[in-house]
């Protein structure tokens, strides 16, 4: 089993908001991160602005923090790769930074998706909930989340996958693919020691 380095949060979390791969608004909040230093004037902009396009202030907050949190654990030249890259290298850093913030969907992709990619096999529901159910068995916080906490969190993992460019569909019978990530992006990862997680997902090095 292939392991990555973990730069994020050390607890399994079930935090990540259904909003979470949208890109435009991603972008949006790696630009600001770019432009200002203080998270509270980030925020700030974002609320006032409601750049998020949420109905909810608690709504705002989720999505915000959780990209906040996640795109603070990638470098400067990343977050400009996913503002002004192509599509392909856009979704793909924005792909990164879930790695690399969030610890259980790393361990996903890498228990998971990258075995699935090694054997040619789809990944089915059956795969997904059984990774929970191991990870139940290793940690009491997941042990105890509710089945629809977990059937919550199996639909975006999918959707992420999907809106990566890494399966074919969201649902059912995920059968894995590969994005064409530009030799510049890619290089640009190996050089900041992230040359796992191009294994994990790409199937690469």
């Amino acid at each position: 089993m292939h392991r990555c380095e973990h730069r994020g949060a050390g607890k399994y979390s079930a935090t990540m908001p259904d909003a979470t791969f949208v890109l435009p608004e991603t972008k949006l909040i790696a630009r600001l991160m770019l432009e200002h230093e203080d998270r509270a004037e980030i925020k700030s902009i974002v609320h006032d602005g409601n750049l998020l396009n949420v109905k909810s202030i608690a709504s705002e907050d989720k999505i915000f923090d959780y990209a906040f949190n996640r795109l603070s654990t990638i470098s400067d030249d990343l977050k400009k790769i996913l503002i002004s890259g192509d599509d392909n290298d856009a979704r793909y850093i924005n792909l990164i930074s879930h790695l690399t913030y969030d610890r259980l969907f790393r361990e996903f992709v890498e228990e998971v998706y990258f075995e699935r990619k090694q054997s040619h096999a789809p990944i089915t529901d059956f795969d997904i909930m059984s990774f929970f159910e191991r990870k139940g068995h290793e940690d009491e916080d997941v042990k105890n989340w509710k089945d629809s906490t977990l059937n919550r969190l199996r639909t975006r993992y999918s959707r992420i996958l999907f809106a990566a460019g890494l399966t074919k569909s969201s649902m059912k019978s995920r059968e894995t693919t590969t994005p064409y990530i530009s030799s510049s992006t890619i290089s640009k990862l190996i050089a900041e020691g992230l040359g796992d997680y191009i294994t994990i997902t790409l199937g690469l090095l």
